[in-house]
């Protein structure tokens, strides 16, 4: 072992690879290039909330401006409860109804503040009333402030390892990068806005406990970051991070302090302070292909989601670093700065493999790996920088701080310049879509209802309607999204009400007592005309944009745990509004589309028999409406909205649906249907009376 230490020394221990030696003179500069990475970070926030405070009609909501994520409104609508004196029962009461109340009812949550998410709680001291725009207005400002702690964690992480300056051009570069600036940029409420700094800084202190010089300063420094990471976990409940750092832990303790009792007390006390519990890495509903419930097997709706899909090792590299050749320069500085610290590499390490995990869990964990993925390009311009100096001049100032000090201006350019600094995202809904929840607040109050919508406006629907919804973002994954998905698919209104109504009334308990479908259909088919509360149905023009994924879901055999394959159509089981470009010269007798004939008095595409039918709408309305008999697959759909008209090839399992003759057409088919709010073509809301229907 010495002689492996003594040949690393020789080929590796240079002035140039070192850590520059802490003087006044780095000190000051440290102090310089950091606070200029904190204010680059909080700058870039605050200008996307200047620009949308100059665009509010497409921000903001009665003086409330929205947000860029669909999980803002769970910590908003959490911290509004806490805020009033309620508890998170009351909280989850609005959840995946009526399954979680019933749940919450058997076990409840301890009422104590410790039950909510530590970001709701944090917003709820925070805000000086609990009216939403209190509440949304501290969350906003929260988001640039946890943008510059962030910012010193990562300083903080490689400033102790004794790379300061080029902690400062990670900070830039890792927490501007577009991995974690699209997580973390204005309106993105949610925990991912300090993931990144509690990772780094408890990185930093294992690595400060690894080098105490007594075991009271390590066990004292343990104590910290069990601590720290008790607060990780309350803010982010995910124990798999916080064992990622055990093992940095255990291994930096070994290999800088050779002392296996004390890494294990060192373990033992951070488990201990956190709560972190054992989890089967194998079990991850990542790696699920199906979802059990009850007897049968649905799909797993992560499969739809675009921020967890998996991306190719070249989009990592340019969501990390903004390109290729970047990228491969950071590797390049990772690898010789583990040659020349390969122990604290190790530590490092979790880090690093983060962004491999995109091949396992998809791509929303990369950004971990991208203030580690900066410092590697920080470190190989030091090194180049330094090497040049050590050899052309002499003097231990003229050999250190200098040119260290030009590194880390050149890495804080490169980072700024590959930076998407100039990125602003839009908010997630519109003030169009909030506005129709905050109609059914306005005109029923606390009354009784249901929102029954796709998941993605679960959140945002109970915070402003009030009323509870059955499914969200937390919910997605639960067979209710199945049935959600299928019911907006069914051609028949009645099945569609009965399948919603079965979910606001007997929930998955009565689900998960059959055994076939058919037996379940049965269910369905009772409740359509079963007393349940009233729902509030609610379609949009992004749900015609995520027909894909509902299809997706929706045409499912739970049965056999496989998807529908639709008779005629390409994409399986996934039916989509398909864009053609028509001529309408010659309307409404036939089209001209792509050079195709569409003869529209017979239903035949270039003289075959291809069509089931044909509709125009206008404004939201039927305008006309043309029925074939034909054994075809597919129809024509021409949408005019205003002076804007545009025509779509679709399937006819999407042309006769529920979703289509309500949102397109405004066609109610059943008595109990409603019109209770229409802004087409953004929202329309329907209400389906809860009495039964004679």
């Amino acid at each position: 072992m010495n002689s492996l230490s003594a040949r690393h020394s020789a080929l590796f221990d240079k002035s140039w690879l070192r850590p520059i030696p802490m003087s006044g003179l780095l000190l000051a500069f440290t102090l310089a290039f950091g606070i200029v990475a904190i204010l680059c970070n909080v700058m870039v926030r605050q200008d996307q909330y200047d620009i949308w405070a100059a665009s509010p009609q497409t921000t903001t909501l009665n003086d409330v401006v929205l947000f860029s994520t669909t999980d803002a409104a769970y910590f908003l609508k959490a911290a509004e409860i806490a805020k009033s004196d309620g508890t998170f029962n009351d909280h989850l009461a609005l959840r995946h109804y009526p399954n979680v109340k019933r749940q919450t009812a058997i076990t409840p949550y301890p009422e104590n503040i410790r039950s909510f998410p530590l970001l709701s709680i944090m917003i709820a001291h925070l805000a000086s009333s609990d009216t939403i725009n209190a509440i949304v207005s501290t969350a906003h400002q929260l988001i640039p402030i946890t943008a510059g702690i962030t910012a010193l964690a990562v300083i903080f992480a490689f400033g102790v390892t004794g790379y300061w300056l080029e902690g400062c051009a990670a900070a830039i570069g890792g927490c501007l990068s577009a991995s974690y600036l699209v997580r973390s940029s204005a309106g993105r409420i949610d925990t991912d806005q300090l993931n990144l700094g509690f990772m780094y800084l408890l990185m930093g202190l294992i690595i400060l406990a690894s080098k105490s010089k007594t075991w009271k300063q390590y066990i004292f420094l343990c104590i910290a970051v069990g601590s720290i990471s008790y607060l990780f976990m309350w803010w982010y409940d995910r124990s798999q991070l916080i064992w990622f750092l055990i093992t940095s832990l255990v291994w930096m303790t070994l290999a800088l302090r050779r002392n296996m009792l004390l890494a294990l007390v060192g373990a033992v006390i951070v488990i201990g302070l956190s709560g972190a519990t054992v989890f089967n890495p194998f079990g991850s509903i990542y790696l699920a292909t199906t979802i059990e419930g009850g007897e049968f097997l649905f799909p797993n709706t992560y499969d739809t989601i675009t921020e967890i899909s998996r991306v190719s090792l070249v989009d990592i590299f340019r969501q990390v670093t903004g390109s290729v050749e970047m990228g491969l320069l950071c590797v390049v500085g990772l690898g010789l700065w583990t040659l020349r610290h390969p122990a604290t590499a190790i530590a490092f390490a979790p880090l690093m493999l983060f962004g491999l995990l995109n091949f396992v869990i998809g791509n929303r964990a990369i950004f971990y790996s991208a203030p580690i993925m900066w410092f590697g390009g920080a470190f190989l311009i030091s090194l180049l920088c330094r090497f040049v100096f050590t050899s052309i001049t002499t003097g231990i100032n003229v050999r250190q701080v200098p040119p260290g000090v030009l590194a880390a201006t050149v890495a804080i350019l490169i980072a700024w310049s590959s930076s998407p600094h100039d990125y602003t995202p839009r908010p997630t809904f519109s003030p169009n879509v909030v506005a129709g929840f905050t109609d059914i607040r306005q005109k029923i109050g606390t009354g009784n209802g249901v929102v029954a919508t796709w998941w993605d406006y679960g959140y945002v629907a109970t915070m402003f309607s009030g009323l509870p919804t059955l499914h969200d973002g937390g919910s997605q994954s639960s067979p209710v999204t199945h049935f959600v998905a299928r019911s907006f698919l069914e051609p028949n209104q009645e099945a569609t009400i009965g399948i919603f109504k079965f979910l606001a009334t007997s929930g998955l308990a009565k689900m998960e007592t059959h055994t076939a479908k058919t037996l379940l259909n049965e269910e369905f088919n009772t409740s359509a005309t079963a007393p349940s509360p009233d729902l509030y149905l609610v379609v949009t023009n992004q749900m015609t944009g995520w027909i894909s994924s509902i299809s997706k879901i929706g045409n499912w055999d739970i049965e056999q745990g496989e998807p529908v394959q639709l008779r005629g159509n390409p994409d399986g089981a996934e039916v989509h509004y398909k864009p053609i470009n028509c001529r309408f010269n010659a309307y409404p007798q036939q089209l001209d589309c792509n050079g195709v004939r569409i003869d529209l008095e017979r239903g035949l595409i270039d003289g075959q028999p291809l069509l089931v039918g044909w509709a125009h709408t206008q404004d939201g309305n039927l305008l006309r409406r043309r029925d074939f008999d034909h054994d075809a697959d597919h129809a024509i759909q021409i949408v005019q909205n205003g002076g804007r008209i545009s025509a779509y090839f679709l399937h006819h399992q999407l042309y006769e649906s529920t979703f289509n003759k309500l949102y397109y057409q405004g066609l109610m088919e059943h008595p109990s249907i409603s019109l209770h709010y229409d802004d087409y073509p953004h929202i329309r809301i329907y209400k389906v009376d809860g009495t039964p229907t004679m």
